[in-house]
């Protein structure tokens, strides 16, 4: 049922919120008060009478249980048992708080509809209600390609432009859902919703909103449309960047849907998607954007001395790095090999147990037939099990597999879910750790969608290729043969993958016996990650979103936190708040990074085709530079302040530098001369266009920190020398501006050479040239 917020019922909202409040519980989810109230307004919204007799109801002891009944009809009718009583059990609650007449009211069931609710239903059904306003109620849901189904919720838009215009547009945007992925849709539904219902506070019908979609208006108005949207973004707080993302992304969903569709005409004019741009660029820079979390940066970065070489300061970070990955495997280690032998041991124990027998209602069991369950009858429990499996046929399954509440070795649930080895997300995700860590290749959506069978039953997710097993997995990319990956197995992983096949195999038999009947979940056997409790098996389908959320107190986090090693406290708990896929992804990148100082090196450790650098940046992050960018500040405002302050009794007062470190800091990062870094380029500068460089010893790259002025500078510097040198003149130049001359040389000619064109650089020098320095005003701070 689509959420509606009924307006027109401020008394029966102000009646009840108060009471509600009273009745409700502090563990009751935030913004509960809100959903009952609104549920019980969309009930009441369905009625054909004009008005709502609020206080004829409350002192009427018959209005009131029709009242009730109906309402409990209306919500089993719109939703699952679970879902409808915990809604009708807080408001017949509620009503009885408030009127002083005994209310006579259904048992409302959980699990199942019973024969009262039924009437309650048939009830509601009788009563005159609109259907129109049903068909409002049931709202609006797209569709993707795989059959998951997503909230359309456009009341607002519907509530403005009547059913003519909804009706339009709900059908392009059917259409558009049923090409997409699932993770595209779902981005994809929530910036095309706020787009279409920000449409209402620049239209007041249905007339004005199609005259403004007109080929001639419609840039203008959407325009308009993006600057009060992205006023009311940052009124909320919220970044600037942040919203032109979101906006390039439903503008693309809109083309798609109506343009492209054909609904509404092409624009005369594109329409406007600026890009945001940051005001400022750091000191240094390197093709490797992206951040590290908080927690992140505090796990490898903090902390590290001043004073020391940047040699060093690298080893440090190896080191925390490596620490961290050695932590990890071992954590994720024992979990792994605690599920492979518990995975062992109940195959033998399924053997060895006793089968406990399902008892029908009314029936008992012989003395001689009893079977005891528990821990210390651990066999039969697992052989019950193993007998009867996921989702038996019993009422209890707890009393079933795990004895008697009042014995002593009772199993409770979380146990018997342990003991009978059933995957969780936790477990899932211990594995898949392991197989990220082993193949970084692994990105989380691949592993979430990794299908272990086709449609055949063919076992098609792993299999053996030569003498080699491989797993196959498909990356989140346009067309078949990109999209598929192949991963050569090792010895370690390869037995990661069977123990995941054993770990997920009770799960994918009762699937296969139990098919769902939502659409999405129909071939849920056929994936490899499977989650199972006692009652019922299901697919993964939001891994990865599961595991970056998991709590710390979920076991996943458990497992890194509480193991030992040589990591002290505080940086196992950030670790292991940390820890998931990417964050594995991330320290495999650095790491092999820092290793081979190679970016193709990182993008085949990463399983990319081709050096893309907009796919690095989420695993080798800018912080990494940000975090030498600050260094650097810090060093030379502690140098300079050494220079100025030497003689002062203040001096370690003012610096960051113990006086322990103070000689060993100022012979690595003393101001001295500017540094000759330009040697190793000098042949450079003289080399022709056309001419081969012979092989070598030449740095890979020197980043120099350049703005417009400080280029046009550069050039300047370059004009007048040359042109001093062109008639000899035989004027005499400071010593430093040999430095910028070969500075500026060395710039302009790099520019001129195609194998290193860069276009941030070329635009720069580009700008720079269109307004000359008047080197007149120039010579005489370079002369002597």
């Amino acid at each position: 049922m689509n959420p509606v917020a009924i307006k027109s019922l401020p008394v029966v909202q102000k009646a009840l919120s108060p009471a509600y409040k009273k009745l409700l519980s502090d563990n009751t989810p935030k913004g509960f008060v809100g959903v009952v109230v609104n549920n019980y307004a969309a009930y009441i919204s369905t009625f054909k009478l004009g008005s709502y007799p609020t206080m004829e109801i409350l002192n009427s002891h018959e209005l009131l249980s029709k009242q009730l009944r109906g309402f409990v009809g209306f919500m089993y009718s719109q939703y699952d048992c679970k879902q409808a009583y915990d809604v009708a059990n807080i408001v017949i609650r509620t009503f009885k708080a408030l009127t002083k007449h005994a209310i006579n009211t259904p048992q409302l069931p959980i699990i199942k509809v019973n024969e009262s609710i039924e009437q309650c239903i048939a009830e509601f059904k009788k009563l005159q209600v609109s259907p129109e306003r049903l068909a409002y109620l049931d709202g609006w849901q797209l569709k993707s390609k795989e059959g998951k189904v997503f909230n359309f919720a456009i009341g607002e838009f519907h509530e403005a432009f009547g059913d003519k215009l909804t009706a339009d547009i709900y059908h392009h945007a059917r259409q558009y859902g049923t090409t997409q992925k699932t993770a595209n849709l779902r981005n994809g539904v929530t910036a095309l919703t706020d787009l279409l219902n920000s449409f209402t506070k620049h239209c007041d019908s249905a007339e004005d909103l199609r005259a403004q979609l007109k080929t001639n208006k419609l840039s203008a108005f959407l325009e308009k449309v993006m600057w009060c949207s992205f006023s009311s973004h940052l009124a909320k707080g919220n970044k600037s960047e942040s919203f032109f993302v979101l906006w390039v992304r439903a503008i693309n969903v809109f083309k798609i849907c109506f343009i492209d569709s054909g609904l509404i005409d092409e624009p005369v004019r594109p329409i406007l998607t600026p890009l945001f741009k940051e005001d400022s660029q750091p000191i240094a820079k390197i093709a490797t954007g992206g951040k590290l979390t908080p927690k992140e940066e505090q796990l490898w970065l903090a902390s590290i001395p001043l004073h020391i070489k940047d040699e060093a300061v690298i080893q440090i970070i190896e080191d925390r790095l490596r620490d961290s990955e050695d932590h990890v495997r071992a954590s994720y280690h024992t979990v792994f090999e605690r599920i492979k032998e518990k995975h062992e041991r109940n195959l033998e124990l399924a053997k060895a147990g006793v089968v406990k027998s399902i008892r029908k209602v009314g029936g008992g069991v012989k003395k001689d037939e009893y079977v005891r369950v528990g821990r210390d009858h651990l066999e039969n429990s697992i052989a019950t099990f193993y007998e009867h499996g996921i989702g038996a046929n019993v009422a209890n399954y707890v009393v079933l597999f795990g004895g008697s509440y009042s014995n002593h070795d009772h199993l409770n649930n979380s146990a018997l879910v342990n003991e009978f080895n059933l995957p969780t997300t936790s477990t899932l995700g211990a594995l898949c750790t392991l197989l990220v860590l082993e193949h970084p290749q692994l990105t989380p959506s691949a592993l979430q969608n990794w299908e272990l069978f086709d449609k055949k039953e063919q076992m098609t997710g792993y299999k053996q290729v030569g003498g080699s097993y491989v797993i196959v997995v498909y990356k989140n990319r346009k067309g078949a043969p990109k999209a598929q990956q192949d991963i050569i197995l090792n010895e370690y992983s390869q037995s990661i993958v069977k123990t995941l096949i054993d770990h997920t195999e009770l799960s994918r038999q009762y699937l296969k016996a139990n098919p769902s009947t939502d659409e999405y979940q129909e071939n849920a056997w056929r994936y490899m990650l499977l989650k199972a409790d006692l009652q019922k098996a299901s697919w993964c389908g939001n891994f990865a979103a599961s595991i970056n959320a998991a709590s710390m107190s979920s076991a996943y986090r458990q497992w890194v936190y509480n193991h030992s090693s040589g990591i002290n406290e505080a940086d196992k708990l950030l670790l292991s708040k940390s820890v998931g896929f990417r964050s594995a992804r991330k320290i495999r990148a650095i790491r092999t990074y820092i290793k081979t100082r190679s970016l193709r090196e990182v993008a085949e450790v990463l399983g990319h085709e081709t050096v893309n650098v907009d796919l690095l940046n989420k695993y080798l992050p800018s912080a990494l530079m940000d975090f030498f960018n600050a260094r650097w500040i810090r060093q030379f405002q502690n140098a300079l302040i050494y220079i100025a302050m030497q003689e002062s009794d203040y001096l370690f007062e003012a610096v960051d530098i113990k006086p322990e470190n103070l000689d060993e800091f100022l012979q690595n990062h003393g101001i001295h001369d500017i540094p000759k870094l330009f040697g190793k380029f000098k042949n450079d500068a003289t080399l022709s266009l056309v001419e081969e460089e012979k092989s070598r010893e030449r740095f890979d790259e020197v980043t120099l920190t350049i703005t417009k002025n400080v280029m046009r500078v550069l050039i300047a510097i370059k004009c007048i020398v040359d042109r001093s040198k062109e008639v000899q003149d035989g004027q005499t130049f400071r010593d430093i501006v040999s430095t910028w001359y070969e500075a500026a040389t060395l710039i302009l000619t790099e520019d001129a050479r195609e194998s290193t064109i860069n276009a941030e650089r070329s635009q720069l020098i580009a700008t720079a040239k269109k307004n000359p320095l008047d080197t007149q005003l120039v010579v005489g701070a370079l002369t002597c």
